[in-house]
């Protein structure tokens, strides 16, 4: 990728997203890195709606927003409060049986997070105390969805492997677009990925109820499918 053209697209979106900071932090404009990989990156470490036009090896181009949940970290944290009173058991045991605990509930967070990356056994989680996690990702899901149509562009929900954060990402192929092409086709997926981004954060309480409506409807439609009773609102 031509210097030129990454400069470009970095004042670019200094430009479109200087303004666009999704808490109250300094916006730190975007740079230009460059990878052993030849993967080429512009991106910003300010929590803005998008944070990074990765330009690959392979011709493929990706915008990619920031992160919208840490699924993992969240399940995690559920589960440790679940095993409480078991950890209190063990604890008066000793190290064995507390070492059996742990690996009681690293089993367990292990299934739950390989059902939470493919979407399976809805039924199962959406009546456990960590349902959170799995409601919100089938709404960035149903917005990935829906932005999509609405921008004649595909935009979908990347979690990584590892940690189980999610994000919203946005790619094509740009190896036989020239440069002024590539350039343009970034402008219309950055903003897909905006308004993306921006209706993924109404799965938060940070938005008062009427701005949330989109996300409250979905998750009580939800919750209704799986024929889950109680409480419908968060």
């Amino acid at each position: 990728m031509s210097q030129t053209l990454l400069e470009k697209l970095r004042d670019y979106l200094n430009e479109r997203l200087k303004n666009e900071l999704l808490y109250y932090t300094k916006f730190k404009p975007f740079e230009i890195w460059t990878y052993q990989t030849r993967d080429q990156v512009v991106r910003t470490e300010s929590p803005t709606l998008v944070r990074s036009v990765e330009f690959r090896a392979d011709g493929t181009i990706a915008v990619e927003s920031e992160l919208v949940d840490k699924g993992g970290d969240y399940i995690g944290e559920r589960l440790v409060k679940n095993y409480r009173r078991r950890f209190k058991e063990a604890e008066a045991k000793g190290k064995e049986e507390e070492d059996k605990v742990w690996k009681a509930l690293d089993k367990k967070e292990k299934e739950i997070r390989k059902d939470y990356i493919n979407r399976k056994n809805l039924e199962k989680h959406l009546k456990k105390n960590y349902r959170e996690a799995f409601i919100r990702l089938l709404w960035f899901d149903e917005v990935a969805k829906r932005v999509s149509k609405e921008y004649g562009i595909d935009v979908k929900v990347e979690i990584d492997e590892i940690d189980y954060d999610s994000g919203l990402i946005s790619e094509f192929n740009g190896s036989n677009m020239s440069e002024e092409e590539k350039f343009e086709e970034i402008k219309k997926r950055v903003e897909a990925v905006i308004a993306a981004r921006k209706r993924a954060e109404q799965a938060y309480g940070t938005y008062p109820d009427e701005r949330r409506k989109e996300y409250l409807e979905f998750r009580n439609a939800v919750l209704t499918k799986y024929g889950i009773k109680g409480e419908r609102k968060l």
